[in-house]
């Protein structure tokens, strides 16, 4: 060797960038940026077959292309610089009764009623219902379909901290979880399991902290009987020389409960999706739903709404949340109904 380097010395390589193909629906993200674009709050759309991301929207937003110019402005929005998707953990509210619902329907408590006055006094702390509703006499369909803090918390109480963190556990709530994107977190805390602690964390209330995009493969394993699928953006990356080095694929993440399990909480959550009121969609398709009203302490709410669809075969789950606002969970209602609506016509 000598200090020129011979073209026999060396191997030519193909400069060119790769090419990464999205499993994101462009029609739909558009929609779903949309819609968000009065508040701040996120949308995912996944395939409930697959765990394809179909699509991940967050508001605000900005233009990339005009960040310089748009400065002083951007910079003013709140959660600009971070998906709330996929990067901003906040409290579920009542969408974490799906989790209190696995682990009730685990131990076998769910067959017991429940007298619900609106309200319970643990250790000195008055914990009450949203708006203070007093439901009476409840069962398990009727505790969530009414969305009844006082049934959950009771319930909750008799399982005990241990059974509620394993069912926490089971749905990798507290855990990091490594996507081909990201890696999400979330937080989950029951403390020496003081009763109150227990209580306000089975609806949601605790310090749990959770994600959209969670959430979405939280609702997408119960629609999937049990296996909660690895959600995934990157369909496939091909290299300037056209070999594709990296395809996506379905993959199961872990197996979150039994077959009999998730199918009672599909079909309560069938039943609380038409008791909201949620139209039709497609071929006369039914929506299954849970909300969520989580309240921050400030005056203002985070509002939640997880849905599948069709309600009796699960093509499609929706997660939406709305951050900082006066509004409940059931006023997301017309957004996923108009995604829906776009999923099933295409």
């Amino acid at each position: 060797m000598n200090n020129v380097l011979l073209h026999s010395d060396s191997k030519e390589e193909d400069k060119r960038g790769a090419d990464v193909s999205l499993t994101l629906d462009a029609n739909l993200q558009k929609e779903a940026y949309d819609l968000l674009s009065d508040f701040t709050g996120s949308a995912v759309v996944l395939n409930a077959k697959t765990g394809e991301i179909l699509a991940l929207a967050s508001s605000p937003s900005f233009n990339a292309n005009a960040l310089e110019e748009d400065w002083e402005e951007i910079n003013k929005q709140d959660g600009v610089f971070y998906s709330n998707a996929y990067q901003n953990p906040v409290a579920p509210g009542s969408v974490f009764k799906l989790v209190t619902s696995k682990a009730i329907l685990e131990a076998g408590i769910d067959d017991e009623e429940v007298e619900d006055n609106g309200k319970l006094v643990i250790n000195g702390q008055t914990i009450r219902n949203y708006g203070g509703t007093a439901h009476g006499t409840l069962s398990f369909e009727e505790g969530f379909v009414k969305s009844s803090n006082v049934y959950f918390m009771d319930r909750a109480l008799k399982l005990g901290g241990p059974a509620l963190k394993e069912a926490a556990d089971s749905f990798l709530i507290g855990q990091d979880i490594k996507l081909d994107f990201a890696t999400i977190t979330s937080s989950f805390n029951l403390g020496d399991y003081e009763d109150n602690v227990i209580a306000s964390t089975a609806f949601g209330q605790g310090e749990t902290l959770i994600t959209p995009l969670h959430m979405a493969m939280i609702t997408q394993s119960i629609a999937g009987g049990g296996e909660m699928l690895k959600p995934y953006l990157i369909k496939s990356v091909v290299n300037g020389r056209g070999k594709t080095t990296q395809e996506g694929k379905s993959e199961v993440l872990t197996k979150t409960m039994e077959k009999n399990i998730a199918k009672r909480i599909r079909e309560v959550m069938t039943e609380a999706g038409d008791s909201y009121g949620l139209k039709t969609v497609g071929d006369g398709y039914e929506i299954a739903a849970k909300t969520g009203t989580a309240e921050r302490g400030d005056g203002y709410n985070n509002a939640w709404l997880v849905t599948f669809a069709p309600a009796d075969d699960p093509q499609y789950v929706i997660v939406l949340n709305r951050l900082k606002t006066k509004e409940i969970g059931k006023s997301l209602a017309p957004i996923a109904e108009s995604l829906y609506e776009t999923l099933f016509e295409e």
